[in-house]
């Protein structure tokens, strides 16, 4: 098996300064052409409550991939880090991409109707996917833990001897055939 070449970190940095200028250009266009479409065709209050709360979610995600990506430098100026690697697969930078391009496919394909915004529900139903197969399944239907053998064993014949010192009950010793009172404490 042939292992991958490790990136560098100007490596990183440069594919994560391609990749925020690719989101960046997705974001604009697509808001755009939005923007455009309706001013010219007319708009309902449902599309400007839908469509501001659409750009302000790509603003928030957009930057909060753009915070992951931040570089660190060094007080002479060397590249210390080029902080998250934003082409990594299986991080949360993954996630970031994806809402990004469902909500821009949300927003140019309502121009054709208004159902097409129900496509917004696959975020919260991906996001419920995810909890249930992650940590809610596993928890419910985790095994139940195995007591340890010797406890078992332990406690097996002390509970028997006990039970057969009660059946007995005839022996003289037995604290349990004398009356109880304060002043005989054997």
């Amino acid at each position: 098996m042939v292992k991958e070449k490790a990136k560098g970190q100007k490596e990183i940095l440069a594919g994560n300064l391609a990749t925020l200028q690719f989101y960046k250009r997705m974001i604009t266009v697509s808001v755009f052409i939005y923007a455009i479409v309706k001013w010219l065709g007319g708009f309902e209050w449902l599309d400007v409550i839908l469509s501001v709360s659409a750009t302000i979610g790509l603003s928030l995600v957009y930057g909060s991939m753009s915070g992951a990506a931040n570089p660190s430098y060094s007080s002479s100026g060397a590249l210390v880090s080029a902080g998250t690697d934003l082409n990594m697969e299986g991080g949360m930078t993954d996630y970031f991409k994806d809402l990004i391009m469902v909500t821009c496919a949300c927003l140019l394909l309502s121009l054709i109707s208004h159902y097409f915004w129900y496509l917004w529900l696959v975020v919260p139903g991906f996001a419920l996917m995810k909890l249930w197969t992650s940590i809610i399944k596993p928890w419910i239907f985790a095994p139940a833990p195995e007591t340890p053998q010797d406890m078992q064993q332990d406690t097996g014949p002390k509970k028997g001897m006990r039970q057969t010192k009660q059946k007995k009950g005839g022996s003289n010793n037995s604290s349990f055939n004398q009356p109880m009172s304060a002043f005989n404490l054997r």
